[in-house]
């Protein structure tokens, strides 16, 4: 039995072997399609941003050396809004009209907001605020200069990126090609979740909890059905499963006369790197290869599927994806009760999270075992505690993983 950190080596290890650049190769796709995929160039300013001086807020655009003493009438001599600009040049005691993100005439300098002005006609104005040269001005090329390298190959393309993109006219982008990811959950006792139970079946939930973490993690993933508990369905589900780049089962990786999945992969010839993780839930975990495919037989029981993914698969399809991000961010709180260490293995346990009195409070959540997801559900981080004898006591600091990004 090995620890994580020697099992998330290995796995590291046989990724880094076949990882290059014609692994995962990039694809072109349109800008609407790229959310959330990602992106496998650098991309580079083609202007200024902004193009040109522009307004911060609506006022008139005026000489700050004209409003040092206020109140002070100006001659309004034109309008700049966004999109149509005054050609003209201020001049002394002159001012121009202007709205948010409008380009500043020439000869202005400043720009008055208008809560600080009297409008006395259409042609003069009263100014009641005196103005430094720049204020509310933003200059060109500000934000960035032309030729700038401003998103870096391996980003997740999220919401601010699209803008990015589209700001400076990505209207195709390349991104990385998807791994395909086959899941397979295997037991006799599971029925589709359109059916109703009988005596000694449960639902299968693991093929959708995988699918929902492989496609979170960036990945393509086809769910291949139930596997019987039996060598000639398993030999040719697998096979079948192997002309993907990944591979994940669930359940029949234990040692139950009915754990078949270890022995029908070498059968195909995987490679076995593990099949026995220090950690609860999810201790038989199996990571091996064939060729260039990678495969996790991983436990049955819902909670162990998911934790162990959440250690061992994400990653791999990360890097896989060559995302500059790999592994999660691991985060500390203070932990609000005592929590008992288990001397053999180390533990990932469902946890809650909140932010408060200077920092992250964190307590494990009630569950009752790794077959529990209605307590998983009420969890929204997963607390590490480590190997050791004894207990960690209330107000130590634990790392956590978050399960969602507001988290972080």
């Amino acid at each position: 039995m090995i620890s994580i950190e020697q099992g998330l080596q290995i796995v590291s290890n046989n990724v880094g072997a076949v990882v290059g650049e014609d692994f995962m190769p990039p694809e072109d796709v349109s800008l609407s399609d790229s959310i959330g995929r990602t992106l496998r160039q650098e991309v580079f300013a083609d202007l200024n941003s902004p193009p040109f001086e522009r307004s911060i807020r609506d006022g008139f655009a005026l000489r700050a050396g004209d409003v040092q003493s206020v109140p002070v009438e100006l001659d309004v001599v034109g309008e700049s809004r966004a999109g149509s600009s005054y050609d003209g040049s201020i001049g002394q005691g002159q001012c121009v009209a202007i709205m948010t993100g409008a380009e500043v005439p020439s000869g202005a300098d400043a720009v008055v907001m208008v809560e600080y002005t009297e409008r006395i006609s259409e042609q003069r104005v009263r100014i009641l605020e005196s103005a430094r040269s720049g204020r509310s001005i933003q200059s060109e090329g500000s934000e960035c200069r032309k030729g700038d390298r401003i998103l870096e190959s391996g980003r997740e393309i999220q919401v601010s990126e699209i803008g990015v993109l589209a700001s400076v006219g990505c209207a195709r982008v390349q991104v990385s090609k998807r791994p395909r990811v086959a899941i397979l959950s295997t037991g006799d006792e599971l029925v589709g979740v359109d059916q109703t139970p009988g005596r000694a079946q449960i639902r299968n939930s693991n093929s959708f909890t995988l699918y929902a973490q492989v496609l979170a993690a960036g990945g393509e993933p086809e769910m291949l059905g139930i596997v019987s508990d039996d060598v000639e369905d398993l030999a040719q589900k697998i096979g079948l499963a192997l002309e993907r780049d990944i591979v994940i089962t669930s359940g029949g990786v234990s040692m139950g006369k009915y754990d078949l999945v270890e022995g029908v992969l070498a059968d195909h010839g995987v490679e076995i790197g593990f099949n026995k993780v220090a950690m609860k839930p999810g201790k038989p975990t199996v990571f091996g290869w064939k060729g260039r495919t990678f495969v996790f037989g991983l436990p049955g029981n819902p909670v162990s599927t998911i934790v162990s993914f959440q250690l061992f698969v994400r990653p791999l399809i990360r890097r896989l994806l060559h995302a500059a991000e790999v592994g999660d961010r691991l985060l500390e709180a203070n932990l609000e009760q005592d929590v008992r260490c288990d001397p053999v293995r180390a533990a990932c346990v469902p946890a809650s999270v909140c932010f408060g009195d200077g920092g992250y409070q964190l307590k494990t959540v009630k569950w009752k075992g790794s077959s529990d997801l209605i307590g998983l559900s009420r969890a929204n981080a997963y607390v590490l505690i480590p190997q050791q004898q004894g207990s960690l006591t209330a107000g130590t600091r634990v790392r956590f993983i978050p399960m969602a990004p507001s988290l972080c």
